[in-house]
């Protein structure tokens, strides 16, 4: 059950559900398809390995890249830089994030104002996800931001009142103080002030796409203040240095049950405070339930391919061109809220020379196994 308080006059909100998904690449797609919700990333502390002993693996090597380009089969092919982990890795029990409201609160420090929801725990579905905004003009700003950023409609900068750098540190701080798994990295930052969002609000005003649906939620009357600036960040989450599943663009899935939840992290910072945050898919790592994990490498991927398309006549030209390694959080069978935490092998494939983007086939392999997962 999800915990909602208003804390002065502003809209209730709806708590975002996370869905599961399959392999994806990181796209900007993802920001114009979700240009009035917001987007989400994360952060956590990772746990170190208390006792290994009894688990003999050998790590897999460190800093090594090897580009691979052959023929695996008929109409099968592979030619991709291959980079192997430069730490030893390893396999984490995790469960969905129960928040705690008052800590949540406590952190946010916006005098009482605005409107805080957050999965406590108390359901069977919850946990995960804390969503809070100042007011109904909060929603508006994420909007104007993402199709900024969309549409190039802003240049990277620094604002007035605090840098691109210290506005980042500033929301690591905030969401580590949480009690969240991982490590926070930005991937894309947005810097808006008085005169960009006039802009931006005539741009989308004129847009054909946005115009009707934007105009009935109000839209069309927004004023900005002078002087207002805002940072809008969307994270990722890094857990030993390499990314965990956001559930982006071109996903494909192999199971009736939920694989996932998408870990996803927005925040929007202005000279005012908080104006607004989203987090989805957060988790905490089981202290000392962890195990070092050996990855397979070139020849364990190549046979992951060949294994996938083995008892299937090809008639199109699959080329595997973009191979890289996430974190993806596999919920365990008959369960919402736990999870492994486990290393994947994601790889892009171009069909009939099609670009990795418009082919929009991913798939997933366990890295320590090499089983298709998604």
């Amino acid at each position: 059950m999800k915990k909602i308080r208003k804390i002065g006059t502003v809209i209730s909100m709806t708590a975002l559900l996370a869905l599961s998904g399959g392999c994806a690449h990181t796209s900007q797609s993802e920001e114009q398809s979700n240009i009035d919700q917001g987007s989400i990333d994360t952060d956590t502390q990772v746990v170190e390995a208390q006792d290994d002993t009894d688990i003999p693996v050998q790590a897999p090597p460190q800093d090594t890249t090897v580009f691979i380009d052959e023929k695996l089969d008929e109409n099968l092919f592979i030619s991709a830089e291959l980079k192997m982990p430069e730490n030893n890795l390893y396999e984490y029990a995790a469960q969905l994030k129960n928040f705690d409201y008052d800590k949540v609160q406590e952190a946010l420090g916006q005098n009482a104002e605005g409107t805080l929801v957050v999965n406590d725990g108390s359901g069977e579905f919850t946990g995960g996800s804390l969503t809070y905004q100042r007011n109904d003009m909060a929603n508006h700003l994420d909007t104007y931001c993402s199709y900024a950023g969309e549409m190039g409609l802003t240049d990277d900068r620094d604002l007035s009142f605090m840098s691109r750098a210290d506005a980042v540190a500033r929301m690591q701080s905030f969401i580590e103080t949480l009690g969240v798994g991982g490590e926070l990295e930005a991937l894309n930052v947005v810097a808006m002030n008085q005169m960009d969002f006039e802009n931006v609000k005539k741009a989308i005003m004129e847009d054909d796409g946005y115009q009707g649906v934007l105009v009935a939620k109000g839209y069309e009357s927004d004023t900005f203040d002078e002087g207002m600036e805002v940072y809008r960040i969307i994270f990722r989450m890094d857990v030993n240095g390499i990314p965990v599943y956001r559930n982006e663009p071109g996903l494909r899935g192999t199971s009736e049950r939920f694989l996932a939840y998408p870990v996803t992290v927005t925040a929007l910072l202005s000279n005012n405070g908080i104006e607004m945050t989203t987090m989805m898919g957060m988790f905490e790592l089981s202290d000392g339930n962890q195990k070092e994990a050996a990855v397979i490498g070139e020849d364990g991927i190549k046979e992951a391919i060949v294994k996938k398309f083995g008892d299937v006549t090809l008639t199109s030209e699959f080329k595997a061109k973009n191979i890289w390694m996430e974190y993806f959080p596999l919920l365990k069978e008959n369960s919402f809220t736990e999870m492994d935490l486990i290393p994947v092998w994601c790889v892009d494939f171009e069909i009939d020379g099609e670009s990795v983007e418009d082919s929009g086939y991913t798939i997933r392999f366990n890295a320590i196994t090499g089983e298709e997962i998604s």
